[in-house]
């Protein structure tokens, strides 16, 4: 069986020179060129506060649910 992949509104998706590694809204790698970061707590929480699901920087999941 075929899984089909569900389309991710997010524009970084369709950017040859996305600014971020990995995409707010699904955690796909969208740029791979950039380079694997370690973040702290307080990174994150800023990213939560702003509604991202994931991490754009270490792809790291922020916040549960659909």
């Amino acid at each position: 069986m075929i899984r089909q992949r569900t389309v991710c509104p997010n524009l970084n998706h369709r950017r040859t020179d996305a600014p971020v590694r990995f995409c707010p809204m699904c955690g796909e790698v969208v740029n791979k060129d950039i380079h694997l970061r370690r973040c702290t707590e307080e990174k994150h929480a800023k990213s939560r506060r702003e509604m991202n699901k994931y991490c754009v920087a270490c792809g790291e999941q922020l916040i549960n649910g659909a």
